[in-house]
């Protein structure tokens, strides 16, 4: 990104048993005033899998709170995370059960299979959806978190990529961060993220859609 800085803190973190988790914090603000706070805010993929290891990386990394984007239907199929001591979770569906029938995904997914120029329109609806659930991490940014704070919170969904990556968007536009950075760190779910083949396959077939088109919803361009 053409930053220079003395000290480098890695951003990917591996909590095991844990897709696409890292540190949204690091980048640096528009008018070089300063930087996003490191180790406040990680995002990831759902909790479900994480492993004892896992979970004592979460510890070491003293989160309180993980806000859960997805919504009822997500979490019949996959569950839900462990019980860990003094971490929270916090349910923060945007989506209702409705808007996980095969008729609604297929009309909301629409805009994923156009691409870089379909995304955007699937991101307004989850902007217009998903405001009282973003305004609630915000809160609780404010109440726990101070400059003094060493506590942290992770926000996620199923991916770690659509719901998450416009909270991620916010945030760091709030805090002054150029729109160039911000579209980079969105993208590094293009690392972080996969689902196997024939999941894939799956998806497909239930939504009458290409394999591909289920690769273009599971990119971030």
């Amino acid at each position: 990104m053409g930053q220079h800085v003395s000290v480098t803190i890695p951003r990917w973190i591996d909590v095991q048993g844990v897709k696409n988790f890292r540190d949204i914090g690091g980048w640096p603000v528009k008018d070089g005033s300063g930087y996003i706070r490191e180790r406040v805010v990680f995002r990831c993929g759902h909790l479900v899998n994480v492993t004892e290891q896992g979970i004592n990386t979460l510890k070491q990394l003293n989160v309180i709170a993980a806000f859960d984007f997805r919504s009822d239907p997500e979490i019949e199929r996959q569950g839900v995370m462990p019980d860990i001591p003094n971490l929270i979770r916090y349910p923060s569906a945007m989506f209702t059960k409705a808007d996980y029938s095969p008729a609604a995904l297929a009309t909301r997914w629409k805009g994923y299979f156009e691409g870089p120029y379909g995304f955007p329109k699937v991101y307004n609806i989850i902007l217009e959806k998903g405001g009282q659930q973003y305004r609630k991490v915000f809160l609780h940014m404010l109440e726990h978190h101070s400059r003094r704070s060493t506590k942290s919170l992770i926000v996620h969904c199923t991916a770690g990529k659509d719901r998450t990556g416009i909270f991620g968007m916010l945030l760091l536009s709030l805090c002054g961060v150029d729109d160039d950075i911000i579209a980079h760190e969105y993208a590094l779910s293009n690392l972080g993220y996969w689902e196997p083949e024939h999941e894939l396959e799956k998806k497909a077939q239930m939504l009458g859609v290409t394999v591909d088109d289920m690769r273009m919803v599971m990119s971030a361009p």
